[in-house]
This record gives structure tokens, sequence and C-alpha cells, in this order.
């Protein structure tokens, strides 16, 4: 049995994923993360965690979908920031958002929650 940390096993999975989904091979992403192809493999295979650091070159650098890597959404997607809304996070705007979820939240069934 393996002592892995099942969220790290998770997302070096999602994290392999998206590499291959988009044909970035180990070697070009050890080269963005200034890391060794070793650590990255290490990464996907959840032997090593994903720190900070590389989670923020993969949303910026490389407009990956953070939802996906943390195993919100099932798909890997780039985020297209050049045409991304930009919400004020005001109170009006939280209230809001909270509503949309919640409203989401009364339509599933207890096993979908």
């Amino acid at each position: 049995m393996s002592d892995f940390n099942p969220e790290d096993v998770i997302i070096g999975d999602n994290v392999r994923r998206f590499r291959e989904a988009y044909g970035i091979s180990r070697a070009q992403l050890a080269q963005i993360f200034h890391i060794s192809v070793d650590a990255v493999y290490r990464i996907e295979r959840g032997q090593t965690g994903l720190s900070s650091s590389y989670a923020y070159i993969l949303a910026t650098k490389l407009h990956c979908d953070m939802n996906f890597i943390y195993g919100i959404t099932s798909e890997p997607a780039l985020v297209d920031l050049d045409n991304m809304e930009i919400i004020p996070m005001t109170p009006a705007a939280i209230a809001g958002r909270l509503r949309v979820f919640a409203e989401l939240l009364e339509g599933m069934t207890e096993a979908e929650k």
C-alpha cells in the first residue's frame, strides 16, 4: 500500500492529464517549473505535492484551469484570460454568487451533494 497523500495523487494525475492533453512533454514542464524531469515525474505520481509556486505557474504561464488540477472539474481546459470577465468582489457581487450556489444546491439531491 502506498503512503502517498491521496490528494497529491489526484492532483498529480491531473497535472499529467493536463500536460498530455495540451502536448507538453515532461521535459518542457520541468523547464517551465525550473526543476528536473524526475521532480515532475514525482509530482505526477503523487509522491511530491504540487507547491503553490508550481500551481501559480500552471495558472498564469500555461493558463491552466486550476479547478481541473484540484479535481473540481473533470476535463482539462485552458483559461482564456484575454476574454475573461472581471467581476469586482463587492458585497453585492459576493451575495449574488452565494445566491447562485444556494440555488444550485437546492436543485441537487443529497447523493449529488
